[in-house]
């Protein structure tokens, strides 16, 4: 029996903040999320609270000196990595904090990294520090570390602003503001507290750089090119019509706020803009503790990029802290009367895809859509289906589609009578064979479709395989005889949802007056096709598949490389029938 191999060492992050008797925040979500990052964590506590998930009730300051026996004492045994900043509750700690890391580390190299998450005011409005301890921050703390997470009120605070934010490009120009006026090399402003809408991003992003004068208003301006980095999909908005009428269909209604969060490096040349869609809960306390202790670990985990600069290194640490608390937030489970806590565990068992949620309860075709969403969108936004929406695509193109189309529904029946075959549960051989049915039915009601254009039976029977059409009824079938049988889902989806996508995005452009049924000798392919067929293949061929089965890295890029295949065939075969091609 050979021996057992050493545990590797793990980063060491420290959190010094305040403790939260309700486990929501402050260090005991700090250390959850240390530990879901697969870092160690130790404290140095510096208030403790009396605190709920419906407010503060009371606040307990520890002795500065205490503070100072603490930090010592772990610091010498074992120096932290990476150490997050939270609530510090009086002037003196502060100052015996900011004196203790500028003598530990004189010249900012060789230290650890120093997030701090300036808490001044709870979720419920209680104010946690004193006004003589924010100006303390200001001035004495701030020029020591490496990060600052402020939110908006926090952000005018450390500004000495009373003005509000109405708008996104008031919280820019705060971001830019904070990071031209403190010597923190990077500021993340978190927009939480402003629902923005998506004209407003778009708005931004069209300007593609701004202009703003340097603090106080000397010297020349300074110019911030603006980059925007969407969560789903991109600029254009929804890149899938069938996720948002699959939402709506099982009562998950989507919010059309978003959440803009900003990251500017001082004297950087760009402000990076990171997009989510609000997610509607109020389990949302801690999310600045876990979103800055998430920084922290992931600054000990993200190397330098060869040939990056900076920039490229912080816009890599920030997408992966927001994208854990999004989840956090999203699979948080309710507790209390008031606002609940986060999931931090959803790190803690390592897997590729989140569970399925109320705020995305289909991640797994959220991933795969967004694997490769230039290569999603050529199929689904086809010239030859903006043609079909116009009423202008040739009619000899339509014509050799739909003998071709013919061809491919016999293939696509056979793999779904395949999956019947390899299926080993009643309802899975029932799901299989009742499509397999539906699609001969299918093809009987196609045959008259195509004699309304003046083409019989007898003439698509005698019309050839187009290589187009060859190529991808051959790959289906490949991939479901030697797969198993999600590899066979994955290969005949990308043709029901990319259908089901065609047809109601189609109509969403007949409502913008830029496609027409009215007129259109193509009006009833387009009503056979946005009806909601795919909404059934979604949720119980897919999502409860690997919601049920979790696939390993390793799995899921096969499957991931299926749909992008069928996604890259099913645009070829729209080139086939424009073309005419053979």
């Amino acid at each position: 029996m050979s021996a057992l191999s050493p545990v590797k060492a793990v980063p060491h992050v420290m959190t010094i903040a305040g403790s939260d008797s309700g486990g929501g925040a402050g260090i005991q979500a700090d250390l959850k999320t240390i530990a879901a990052w697969g870092c160690y964590g130790s404290s140095v506590i510096t208030g403790v609270t009396a605190q709920n998930t419906q407010g503060v009730q009371g606040v307990h300051e520890i002795p500065t000196d205490f503070v100072m026996k603490q930090l010592e004492s772990v610091w010498s045994d074992a120096m932290p990595k990476a150490i997050k900043l939270g609530m510090l509750t009086s002037k003196p700690t502060i100052e015996m904090l900011s004196g203790y890391l500028s003598g530990q580390m004189p010249q900012r190299r060789g230290g650890p990294f120093l997030v701090l998450d300036p808490v001044m005011i709870s979720t419920s409005g209680h104010h946690l520090v004193p006004p003589e301890a924010v100006t303390a921050i200001r001035d004495e703390l701030l020029p020591h570390v490496d990060w600052v997470t402020p939110n908006i009120p926090e952000a005018l605070a450390l500004a000495r602003k009373t003005t509000e934010i109405a708008s996104l490009e008031d919280m820019l120009f705060l971001a830019a503001e904070l990071s031209e006026s403190f010597e923190v090399q990077t500021t993340l402003l978190k927009g939480g507290h402003f629902s923005a809408k998506r004209e407003e991003v778009l708005e931004l992003q069209a300007r593609k750089s701004i202009t703003l004068p340097l603090s106080q208003g000397e010297g020349p301006s300074r110019t911030l090119k603006i980059a925007v980095e969407w969560e789903e999909w991109d600029d254009e908005g929804e890149g899938a019509e069938v996720l948002a009428t699959y939402c709506a269909s099982i009562d998950a209604p989507r919010s059309p706020d978003l959440v803009v969060d900003m990251l500017v490096r001082r004297k950087g040349q760009t402000i990076q803009l990171f997009v989510g869609r609000k997610i509607d809960t109020s389990s949302t306390h801690g999310t600045g503790c876990t979103l800055s202790s998430a920084l922290a670990c992931a600054l000990t985990q993200t190397p330098a990029l060869v040939g990056s600069d900076s920039m490229e290194r912080d816009t890599a640490v920030a997408r992966k802290a927001i994208s854990y608390v999004r989840s956090a937030i999203s699979g948080a489970y309710s507790l209390g009367k008031g606002h609940g806590p986060l999931n931090h565990a959803v790190l803690t068992a390592p897997r590729p895809l989140p569970s399925p949620t109320s705020a995305n309860p289909h991640p797994f075709l959220t991933h795969l859509i967004q694997s490769d969403l230039a290569l999603w969108k050529s199929y689904v936004k086809h010239p030859f289906v903006v043609q079909l929406g116009q009423g202008t695509l040739p009619r000899e193109s339509f014509e050799h589609y739909i003998k071709q189309d013919y061809h491919y529904l016999r293939h696509y029946a056979r793999a779904h009578a395949l999956g019947a075959y390899k299926s080993s549960t009643f309802e899975d051989i029932e799901a299989f064979t009742d499509i397999a049915k539906h699609i001969a039915r299918e093809s009987t009601m196609h045959v008259g479709f195509c004699e309304s254009f003046g083409i019989s039976l007898p003439e698509i029977a005698a019309t050839p395989e187009a290589a187009a059409c060859a190529a991808y009824a051959r790959y289906i079938l490949d991939v479901g005889a030697q797969g198993d049988i999600l590899d066979l889902y994955m290969a005949v989806a990308s043709c029901l949802i990319g259908y089901g996508e065609v047809g109601l995005w189609l109509r969403k452009e007949v409502d913008a007056g830029r496609a027409k049924l009215e007129g259109n000798p193509y009006k009833r392919w387009i009503e056979d096709y946005s009806g909601p067929d795919f909404i059934g293949a979604v949720n119980r061929g897919i999502e409860r598949r690997v919601a049920a089965d979790p696939p390993s890295p390793e799995r899921l890029g096969r499957l991931t490389a299926i749909w992008q295949e069928c996604v890259r065939l099913e645009r070829d075969f729209w080139d086939m029938g424009l073309k005419r091609l053979w």
